[in-house]
């Protein structure tokens, strides 16, 4: 049985496939699977009647892949941070891969505050948490002052969980900088990211430890 060199081609472009289903890498697998998409198209056109339909499926599929290839080379690209997240990066959040660190932030919104900027106020609800890089907060309760707050401590965040109106107000001794992320943004981002989800909550049951830590030492000198 002789096989035409056309239909080489579509027996080629089987095994390309086949070679893609093996591999484990997914960028590998998207490859072949473009390449053999690509291989039997010249086959469909070579028809006495050209095969449309196949034709357009394979570039289809081809534009669906390559797009899919461009995001997996663009994952892999480094992240590269700015002063200001590499400065909140290592006040507590190398638990977070880099990538998933740069996501977080972008929905936050950095602010500088001046001697006196509130971040709570007594009486009121949360509408934020909030993390300063810069500056000491300190936290009052009427008149007496409660404790001092050194950056990369988490601002607000047993307020925002529980819902519940601030017994205590926090601002800047001096100038400082901060980063906050509303509530509702937050919500939203973590109930699409899960996985993001409990890295944060390991974050939030560290900073409350060391805060109790903290109240304990001090009511115990």
């Amino acid at each position: 049985m002789t096989i035409e060199p056309i239909n080489l081609l579509v027996h080629f472009a089987n095994v390309l496939l086949l070679i893609s289903y093996s591999v484990r890498s997914m960028l590998w697998l998207r490859w072949f699977a473009v390449a053999s998409a690509l291989t039997v198209v010249p086959y469909y056109l070579a028809q006495e009647k050209v095969l449309w339909p196949p034709v357009a499926w394979a570039v289809v599929f081809t534009a669906i892949n390559l797009y899919q290839i461009a995001r997996l080379y663009a994952a892999r690209r480094p992240v590269v941070l700015s002063e200001d997240e590499q400065k909140l990066y290592d006040l507590g959040f190398q638990t977070l891969r880099p990538r998933e660190f740069l996501s977080l932030v972008t929905i936050g919104q950095w602010r500088d505050a001046d001697r006196g900027h509130q971040l709570l106020t007594e009486g009121q609800h949360v509408s934020a948490v909030r993390i300063a890089t810069t500056g000491e907060v300190e936290v009052r309760r009427g008149h007496e002052s409660l404790a001092v707050m050194k950056p990369g401590q988490l601002i607000g965040t047993a307020l925002a969980l529980t819902d519940t109106p601030s017994p205590v107000s926090a601002s800047f001794i001096g100038k400082g900088r901060y980063i906050e992320w509303p509530l509702q943004q937050v919500r939203a981002f973590l109930d699409r990211r899960p996985e993001l989800r409990v890295a944060l909550q390991q974050r939030v049951s560290q900073d409350l430890a060391r805060k109790l830590e903290s109240a304990l030492s001090v009511g115990g000198s």
